[in-house]
């Protein structure tokens, strides 16, 4: 979560939307974790699991890349460092298209 907080940070200014979307707890519980990690982005609920099955998503936690026509142009399952030189090249690509 440090890594993305940091990438939606980066990204602040532009076009670029971090969402996370939790998988199967309850509000409070989430309400806790993104106070407790300083979280600035979006935070979803996917209590019944609907938006995961809807991607595709057997394991967690799961990060996409979706560009602005809704379609997936990348996807990575674990953890990752997302606020490196690559991504951040990538994303911004993505912006300028």
């Amino acid at each position: 979560m440090p890594s993305l907080e940091k990438l939606s940070r980066h990204f602040k200014d532009a076009k670029f939307e971090l969402v996370g979307i939790d998988m199967g707890e309850d509000q409070a519980t989430v309400g806790k974790s993104v106070k407790k990690h300083g979280l600035s982005y979006a935070n979803l609920l996917d209590e019944t699991g609907q938006v995961s099955s809807m991607f595709g998503i057997r394991s967690t936690p799961a990060k996409m890349l979706i560009d602005k026509q809704g379609n997936v142009i990348a996807s990575a399952l674990g953890y990752k460092d997302w606020d490196n030189d690559e991504f951040k090249e990538l994303i911004q690509k993505l912006i300028d298209q």
